[in-house]
């Protein structure tokens, strides 16, 4: 999602609700984005070493 074109938008309008939730919104992302990232690295060094056992 384009953040900064979302708070631009609210902010033309005076809508500090939308901006509370955006940023709100925005955070939640990079925290799931951040556990993706880690399972994805987890997944991938047990794939490597699950193939150097066989």
């Amino acid at each position: 999602m384009d953040w900064v074109s979302a708070k631009a938008h609210c902010t033309e309008r005076n809508w500090k609700w939308s901006l509370a939730l955006i940023k709100q919104a925005q955070n939640e992302m990079e925290e799931l984005e951040k556990k993706v990232k880690k399972l994805e690295d987890q997944q991938k060094a047990q794939r490597l070493y699950n193939a150097c056992n066989y």
